[in-house]
């Protein structure tokens, strides 16, 4: 600012009064006139530039969200001298790196504690570096002090429009004999809020579900989601034997389109299916038993024999060795001549159990 500066009158007595004079000025030789040797009446001086004491540097910088389109830093404010904060972008495209400044104000002499900033001018699935430095500079004719930055701190920003994910997962210490536990994750970029997941069961829709459920380190990983995004949902197992298949589907939410299911497995066992088509034909002295194998699980079968109405069955033979697959035919011998009416089946076996076939009897 300019000082203003006054030179002082002088006075001479005459007989019969006072008369004033005014000193005359010297002439103006030097750059500036105020620093002459006799300057005039009035001029102004300007102070030199000062540079403020840089403030303490800001500790601590962390991205606490992460979105689409914004990200909101925060950091430890140590100082209590800071005017606002120097913010240095980096945005990372390919192999291209562009750098962008801000200066967003500060509450000068707020006290130290935490301090957040939140950059409104990010693109979606870009790769965002910070460092953060504090400012003090608040005469105007004062060279503001900047104080060590604090960074990098780095990102992605999530993709617009998003596609939602889930991500469904179990173990064996998951399923009991009668049920199977589905859990996981579920979760749309275009919001934080939780969202609905679609689930079937051997094609079947069930009812829906909402990912709501608390999901450990999720936030972690995509801060500014939160950590509710976790569902998880008991299934009654099918009491049919085979594979049977579960499957779940996040509901789009806003841009983009809903992925594909996603699915898991699960197994019934049980005893083995029945051989069909069993036929007995009668030769002189043996009776030749044939039959369709329809189990691809067996351990082996048994030719068995009834001659009191099927009211008891006794097995012909030894156990004989699993037929590879489904659709072979078996074929068994009973080296006796039995009586008129005398009943065979075949008995498959496995370590669920076994299962006799239909009887087929002789004339």
């Amino acid at each position: 600012m300019r000082i203003p500066t006054t030179r002082a009158l002088a006075a001479t007595l005459v007989a019969g009064g006072a008369v004033a004079v005014l000193l005359p000025a010297a002439s103006a030789n030097a750059m500036n006139p105020c620093d002459s040797y006799d300057p005039p009446d009035t001029c102004w001086s300007e102070p030199p530039a000062t540079t403020a004491p840089a403030p303490a540097a800001p500790t601590n910088l962390s991205l606490a969200s992460v979105l689409q389109s914004s990200v909101t830093l925060q950091w430890t404010d140590n100082s209590t001298t800071e005017t606002a904060w120097r913010v240095k972008r980096d945005m990372v495209v390919g192999n291209t790196s562009t750098t962008t400044y801000f200066q967003p104000d500060s509450t000068s002499g707020a006290g130290t504690g935490t301090a957040t900033w939140t950059d409104t001018s990010v693109t979606p699935g870009a790769s965002v570096y910070y460092r953060v430095s504090a400012v003090n500079g608040s005469p105007s004719y004062d060279i503001p002090g900047y104080s060590a930055a604090v960074g990098p701190a780095g990102g992605r920003t999530k993709p617009a429009p998003a596609n939602p994910v889930v991500s469904p997962t179990y173990g064996a210490w998951d399923e009991s004999s009668t049920a199977i536990w589905i859990h996981g994750t579920a979760v749309d970029w275009d919001t934080t809020a939780p969202i609905q997941v679609l689930v079937w069961h051997d094609g079947a829709a069930e009812p829906t579900t909402t990912a709501n459920a608390y999901a450990s380190g999720f936030n972690q990983q995509n801060p500014g989601y939160g950590d509710n995004h976790g569902y998880s949902l008991w299934m009654t197992k099918k009491a049919a034997k085979g594979v049977h298949r579960i499957c779940v589907q996040a509901v789009n939410v806003g841009g983009g389109t809903a992925p594909a299911p996603s699915c898991r497995s699960y197994t019934v066992y049980g005893p083995p299916s029945a051989a069909t088509n069993v036929t007995a034909t009668v030769g002189a002295s043996t009776v030749t038993v044939r039959f369709r194998d329809n189990a691809d699980d067996e351990t082996g079968w048994f030719l068995q024999r009834s001659t009191d109405g099927q009211a008891s069955w006794y097995a012909v033979g030894n156990q004989q060795p699993a037929i590879a697959g489904t659709g072979g035919t078996g074929t068994a011998t009973d080296y006796s001549t039995p009586a008129a009416g005398t009943c065979y089946r075949i008995l498959t076996v496995n370590t669920y159990g076994q299962t006799a076939s239909a009887p087929a009897c002789t004339p």
